[in-house]
């Protein structure tokens, strides 16, 4: 049930049977139906995910002066997948940002409280959690990177080259708002392809 996630563990860092066992103990699976939001704004974020199957995204919302809102889309997860409310998860604070489906989708959670019993006990797990989030850190500044420097095509590009899975499967609204582009744009570059 749990092999998914176990395996990712073991690509980063070899996993013993002790540390695999500690962790199965405390992991949870749900299966969710598409637009179920797993953490809304405001709420503490105490779940490191891992996406089984399915698409997840990660927004957060922005107020126009006039008492509406839209969704400003963060970053996107996919199959074999970590994720969380970053800020939230580490602080305890409420969040941010949002989480929902994009797509029917099996997820694998371990609390926080679960997760850092173990980072407190087992240097192995502490090791694994660390090289997570350093791959979560380097992602995220790759895409800062190309936010800051590159045109509304190279955005596009970079991202379709980078997350084919994702151009494919997410509604392209949700690209647009992630790459800081108009939906309409991301039309036009898709039909040119």
């Amino acid at each position: 049930m749990y092999y998914e996630f176990i395996s990712s563990l073991s690509e980063i860092l070899p996993v013993e049977d002790q540390t695999r066992i500690l962790f199965q103990q405390r992991l949870k699976i749900v299966k969710v139906p598409k637009g179920r939001v797993l953490l809304s704004d405001g709420e503490a974020c105490d779940k490191l995910w891992y996406l089984q199957s399915g698409i997840v995204r990660g927004y957060h919302l922005v107020s126009d002066g006039h008492g509406a809102f839209r969704d400003v889309t963060d970053w996107f997860a996919n199959e074999g997948d970590f994720f969380h409310a970053a800020d939230s998860f580490v602080k305890q604070l409420p969040s941010r940002e949002c989480i929902e489906t994009l797509e029917p989708s099996v997820l694998i959670y371990i609390a926080r409280a679960d997760l850092y019993e173990l980072y407190a006990n087992h240097p192995k797990a502490c090791c694994i959690g660390r090289i997570i989030a350093e791959r979560l850190l380097l992602g995220h500044q790759d895409l800062l990177r190309d936010m800051r420097t590159l045109s509304a095509h190279e955005k596009l590009e970079s991202f379709r080259a980078r997350s084919r899975e994702l151009f494919n499967r997410v509604p392209q609204k949700y690209i647009a708002s992630y790459l800081g582009i108009s939906e309409n744009y991301v039309s036009k570059l898709k039909a040119r392809r």
